[in-house]
């Protein structure tokens, strides 16, 4: 991915941000555990953000793309039905819209308060693809001592379209990996082709309990800390029906660190409900 942006904080004296985007993306899904396929983009949008008060924010914008879809042999036939009935080169108008009330006691060390943010992505008439893709995310900090904090975070999303052209499905939603169910390879959750890759789904759930404590050895250093969790979540296709049956777990052990080059994070997970066909990690 190639992309420059520039963002003016205070565009105006209220503090409404101001940002534009310009961006070049190549995604070649063989190197993932995903089904294959190959997508070229080229856009460019425009973003607000709107301070509503001290805990939160309002953030809008619109963007313009052009993206080349390609499939192979190998892709599985319903990508390939995709490109045959909306074609390969496709235009969108996007906008996005979205809220967040983070009243966290720190972005870096937080130990108490409640993050909140949803989000919604529209393709709008005027281009070829109009969809829309809802999330919500919700995370709550609880000091159980003054050494251990109780961390539970929560997620889900629902996506689908409303014109002519089916949902388009390298918009789809993915689970596993570091970002969401530990223990299990990257994207890799939910229904699969024949060659066991993922096709990711119009609706995924996501939960996360975590304990939270001072790296051994440094606890004046706030910018490390170690912590337990258990993880559980699951991706969804179109007419798959909710249940426990898609739902994975892991638990293990990470270590979160505020790195010079921004935030990293190391797990050490193992699964708890794998089944045949699983990618665990």
């Amino acid at each position: 991915m190639y992309s420059v942006s520039y963002t003016n904080p205070y565009f105006t004296q209220d503090g409404i941000s101001r940002g534009f985007d310009l961006y070049k993306r190549k995604v070649d899904s063989s190197s993932l555990s995903i089904a294959q396929y190959n997508t070229n983009s080229l856009g460019a949008g425009v973003r607000f953000g709107v301070p509503l008060s001290e805990t939160n924010t309002l953030n809008l914008g619109l963007a313009a793309e052009s993206l080349d879809l390609t499939v192979f042999d190998a892709s599985p036939q319903r990508y390939k039905d995709y490109v045959a009935n909306s074609g390969g080169k496709n235009t969108t108008l996007r906008f996005d819209a979205g809220v967040a009330r983070d009243s966290r006691d720190s972005l870096t060390y937080p130990t108490t308060g409640l993050y909140q943010r949803a989000f919604g992505e529209f393709g709008l008439p005027g281009g070829d693809l109009k969809y829309y893709k809802l999330s919500y995310q919700q995370q709550w900090f609880y000091p159980v001592s003054r050494t251990f904090t109780l961390m539970l975070n929560g997620e889900a999303g629902v996506a689908g379209s409303y014109g002519e052209k089916e949902y388009p499905f390298f918009k789809n939603f993915y689970a596993g990996g570091n970002t969401s169910v530990r223990g299990y390879r990257s994207s890799s959750l939910g229904l699969k082709d024949p060659d066991g890759n993922a096709y990711g789904g119009t609706r995924r759930v996501v939960g996360n309990a975590e304990v939270l404590f001072p790296f051994p050895g440094m606890h004046n250093d706030k910018s490390v800390r170690m912590s337990l969790f258990v993880d559980g979540g699951a991706v969804y296709g179109s007419g798959q029906k909710i249940g426990s049956d898609e739902l994975r777990f892991s638990t293990g052990l990470a270590v979160s660190w505020f790195s010079p080059m921004g935030p990293m994070k190391f797990s050490l997970a193992r699964p708890l409900n794998k089944k045949d066909g699983d990618r665990p990690e």
